[in-house]
């Protein structure tokens, strides 16, 4: 089962961080970030908030609720039509499947000259 601890460990050692570093950055003891990370301590709300910000994933990453570090930022269909970009996304979304492919594929080609510049 992941834990807290073992996400909040788990992701200061992606990000090549120091128990003492990540103390010093919340301006609490290192040995606190120690016991966050047995699950012998539980974080503040406001402290799980501001590690998932610094993290800068979910806080159901952190508590092990979910596996995608990010949520799904996708906008609503409700969102994109207020603007001429939302129409164009929903007239995408109900073309047929093999039109859908052949935008993809101008979509790559206008990304990639655009990249050139």
């Amino acid at each position: 089962m992941t834990t807290l601890g073992n996400r909040l460990r788990l992701l200061r050692k992606q990000h090549g961080i120091t128990q003492k570093a990540l103390a010093d950055k919340f301006k609490i003891s290192e040995s606190t970030i120690g016991m966050y990370e047995r699950d012998e301590r539980e974080p503040s709300i406001s402290m799980i908030n501001e590690l998932a910000d610094f993290f800068e994933v979910s806080v159901d990453y952190l508590y092990g609720r979910t596996e995608k570090p990010n949520p799904d930022n996708t906008p609503t269909e409700e969102s994109l039509l207020d603007s001429k970009l939302g129409v164009f996304f929903k007239e995408i979304k109900n073309a047929p499947e093999d039109r859908q492919e052949q935008l993809r594929k101008i979509w790559e080609i206008i990304k990639s000259e655009g990249s050139r510049k």
